[in-house]
């Protein structure tokens, strides 16, 4: 009777033993999830910053010289230039849109 009841102990301790093998991987997987969960928070966060950076720079409008000043420009490279200040203007126009 007594070995019978050390062989159940000894069966118990052993499913103990794998229990807490298994608890212990457990905690270790929930462990790596949770640093994984604070990357992704992260991450994210990140993102929401870059987004609202972006989204309040202002875009870039390009400035263009006068008409006038552009045709003076044109006329100092290519001395026999025939474009005349209403095609400056269209060029402008064409390079703003």
């Amino acid at each position: 009777m007594m070995n019978h009841e050390r062989q159940e102990l000894k069966a118990a301790n052993k499913q103990l033993a794998e229990w807490d093998t298994e608890l212990n991987q457990l905690h270790e997987r929930n462990g790596d999830l949770g640093l994984k969960v604070q990357m992704l928070e992260q991450e994210l966060k990140e993102a929401r910053r870059d987004r609202e950076a972006n989204k309040n720079s202002a875009p870039t409008v390009a400035k263009f010289p006068e008409p006038a000043d552009l045709l003076n420009q044109l006329r100092a490279q290519r001395k026999k230039s025939r474009a005349e200040p209403a095609d400056m203007e269209v060029i402008l126009e064409i390079l703003s849109s």
